[in-house]
């Protein structure tokens, strides 16, 4: 099919040379268009939880040569900063209000998006089964929109200090 399409493609160039330039005039700016439209939110996110709490070098360091208390104490101080930070920027909910270990009947026609049933599964009716992870849904989204021609892969700008 796609030799087929690019040999339609070639001669209908070849019959209509101003409709292809015009087509070919437009391609640009609508890729650039597309670039700029881009989403990454998701690149937010990370800056604010750096900036907020050190989140990605915590990450990123090799923590084996640390004591068990300095890993400990340095997770503590994390936790709290990225939690407040998402707190206020996403607002995470569990999807289910029981807790885990509870007993729950899966009624038929449930969201898969929402449970992720495992197990021994048969047929399609209802469920029982046991809560081994609440799970985790979004219940509010603000994110601070990008603001300025910064580059949007850049996370954490280097910080140099002059002397």
């Amino acid at each position: 099919m796609g030799l087929m399409l690019a040999f339609k493609a070639f001669f209908r160039a070849l019959k209509e040379p101003e409709k292809t330039q015009l087509f070919l005039d437009e391609m640009p700016s609508q890729v650039a268009g597309a670039v700029s439209v881009a989403d990454h939110s998701h690149l937010r996110l990370l800056a604010l939880l750096q900036q907020s709490g050190r989140m990605i070098d915590f990450f990123k360091e090799d923590i084996s040569t640390f004591s068990d208390a300095q890993v400990g104490a340095a997770v503590r101080k994390i936790h709290h900063d990225c939690s407040q930070s998402l707190e206020e920027l996403v607002t995470i909910r569990p999807v289910m209000d029981e807790n885990e270990g509870a007993t729950i009947m899966v009624p038929a026609g449930y969201d898969p998006t929402e449970i992720k049933i495992v197990g021994q599964v048969r047929g399609d009716l209802s469920l029982s089964g046991v809560i081994r992870h609440r799970g985790w849904k979004a219940h509010k989204r603000s994110l601070p929109k990008k603001v300025g021609e910064q580059s949007s892969d850049i996370i954490c700008p280097a910080e140099v200090e002059v002397r």
